[in-house]
């Protein structure tokens, strides 16, 4: 965060000198100090974000590739016989915190065909354009899944 915090106040003047560095990083660290203070923010927290940064990076690339996949799906669908046949398909995911259980509701509604219509605890129930996107739903071969458990293996090597 203290990274950030410099990167910004380095953006917002616009330019470099040595007076605007060293005021960044005294502000910076104020800032920072203030935000452990405050909000239980720390360099350990931060270390093991970042730490998390390939696996995130590796989820993005899977949603971008899915949302590809399930563009052409829902294409095809409109565009043929326009077989469509919604429905309701229901799971329990084995992800442990709630920041992963989200992240996988948000992939699911932001691929298209799909709709994360409610999610309790680990239960979901996803709306669904078709029986074969319901079919990619399947826990073990999930994408979503396998990548957000690897994010979550590598939170919890920083405990």
């Amino acid at each position: 965060m203290f990274l950030i915090c410099l990167l910004l106040w380095i953006l917002f003047n616009g330019r470099i000198t040595v007076a605007i560095l060293l005021f960044g990083i005294v502000i910076s660290a104020a800032v920072y100090a203030l935000s452990c203070a405050l909000f239980g923010f720390s360099w350990k927290k931060d270390l093991a974000f970042f730490k998390m940064i390939p696996g995130i990076l590796g989820l993005f690339r899977v949603l971008i590739w899915e949302i590809i996949k399930s563009n052409l799906a829902v294409a095809k669908m409109i565009w043929s016989s326009g077989k469509i046949s919604p429905s309701y398909e229901t799971f329990v995911t084995p992800l442990h915190t709630t920041a992963a259980r989200i992240a996988l509701a948000d992939c699911i509604t932001l691929t298209p065909g799909t709709i994360t219509a409610l999610l309790d605890g680990d239960h979901y129930t996803i709306h669904c354009m078709s029986e074969s996107m319901a079919a990619g739903l399947d826990q073990e071969h999930n994408t979503f899944v396998r990548q957000l458990l690897k994010i979550e293996r590598s939170g919890e090597a920083r405990r």
